[in-house]
C-alpha cells in the first residue's frame, strides 16, 4: 500500500493526524503551484485552507485507487483558477464601473442619459433566452464562479461561459447599435 492510499485510508477513518502528514507533504508544492497561477501570495494561503478544509470535508468520499496528490493539485488549481476569474472579473467591472461613474458628480443631463442607458440594458438582458439570461445574472449579478453557475443550473461550465459570452456578444451588439444611431 502506497502512503497516498494510507493517508486516504486514515482521512476515511478520520484520523485528525493524517492531516498534519498530508499537510506537512503537500503545502509546500501546493502553495508553489497556487502562488504561480494567481500571482498573489496571500490569495494562495486562502486557496490552500479552503483545499484542505474541503478535503477533511469530502473525507468519506475518496477513492483510495485515486491518487490523493493529483486530486490535492486539481483542487488547488481549480480554486486558483476560480480566484483568478472571480479577481478579473472584479477588475472589469471595476474598470467599467470607472468609465460609467465619472469621479466627479456628472450634470444632469448625462444622469438621466445614463438612467435610460441602465434602463436599456435591463431591457436587452429580459430579452436573452432564459438560460443565457440566468448564467449572465448569476455571473455578473450575483458575483458566482462559472463553477458555481454551473452547479446551481446541472450544466458543464463550459456551457455555462458559452452562455455567458454569448449574452455578453448580444448585449455588445446592442450597444453598438444603440451608439450608431446616436452618431
Amino acid at each position: 500500500m502506497t502512503q497516498a492510499q494510507t493517508w486516504v485510508r486514515r482521512l476515511k477513518e478520520s484520523d485528525p493526524s493524517v492531516c498534519t502528514e498530508v499537510f506537512d507533504a503537500m503545502y509546500g508544492p501546493m502553495l508553489r503551484y497556487a502562488t504561480w497561477i494567481t500571482q498573489d501570495q496571500e490569495a494562495a494561503y486562502d486557496i490552500l485552507q479552503e483545499v484542505f478544509f474541503k478535503l477533511w470535508q469530502g473525507r468519506q468520499r475518496l477513492n483510495a485507487d485515486l491518487p490523493l496528490k493529483a486530486l490535492l493539485f486539481k483542487m488547488t488549481r481549480n480554486r486558483a483558477l476560480n480566484h483568478q476569474r472571480k479577481k478579473q472579473h472584479q477588475q472589469t467591472r471595476l474598470s467599467a464601473m470607472q468609465e460609467i461613474v465619472p469621479d466627479q458628480e456628472p450634470p444632469p443631463d448625462n444622469s438621466l442619459e445614463a438612467k435610460m442607458l441602465g434602463t436599456r440594458i435591463h431591457q436587452w438582458i429580459g430579452e436573452l433566452p432564459p438560460r443565457q439570461r440566468e448564467a449572465f445574472q448569476l455571473s455578473r449579478y450575483e458575483g458566482l464562479s462559472h463553477q458555481e453557475i454551473a452547479q446551481v443550473m446541472d450544466l458543464t461550465s463550459r456551457t455555462v461561459s458559452n452562455h455567458i459570452m454569448l449574452a455578453l456578444v448580444y448585449l455588445r451588439k446592442r450597444l453598438h447599435a444603440l451608439e450608431s444611431n446616436l452618431t
